[in-house]
């Protein structure tokens, strides 16, 4: 399992919604959202942030080729971040199998430096970057990005160039 998937999945043991957004049955963020990363094994995709003070606010949903023991394929979770001092915590975590929800379980209390390479650093990075530094097109919701990170698990790899 590769170090960024293990650090979502110790996270997981996930505000209120901004014009445009919806929250699902379990309180997790839905709206428009952009890929933040892809890997063969997962793919994340980031809400537009919303400022609260000196603090941004996003969602980050993981999207899982192979569901965790628990069977969640999807991790939904909720960020707070202090982009001057470079550090975020996970509000909460939902999870779910497929699109129903499984559980909601709280983050921690402090917020502290995530570590490089993982869904923290990226979520981080990206929230706190330009919007005009966004490199993917916006999905639609939860449902699009399900779908474009099943699509992207089904595509053949792609070939090494020589």
């Amino acid at each position: 399992m590769n170090t960024a998937l293990k650090v979502a999945l110790s996270a997981a043991c996930l505000f209120a919604a901004t014009p445009g957004l919806t929250q699902d049955a379990s309180g997790g963020l839905d709206g428009p959202m952009r890929q933040v990363f892809a890997s063969p094994a997962a793919a994340g995709y980031m809400t537009l942030p919303t400022d609260d003070g000196p603090l941004k606010r996003t969602w980050t949903w993981l999207f899982l080729k192979d569901a965790i023991p628990n069977g969640a394929d999807t991790l939904a979770m909720e960020w707070e971040i202090d982009c001057a001092a470079g550090t975020a915590r996970t509000v909460r975590t939902a999870l779910y199998t497929g699109a129903a929800h499984m559980k909601t379980d709280a983050g921690p209390a402090e917020r502290s430096a995530p570590a490089a390479g993982s869904p923290g650093a990226i979520t981080l990075a990206a929230a706190c970057a330009p919007p005009a530094q966004a490199r993917t097109t916006p999905v639609a919701n939860a449902a699009a990005a399900r779908t474009a990170a099943h699509a992207l698990f089904a595509a053949p790899p792609q070939q090494a160039r020589r």
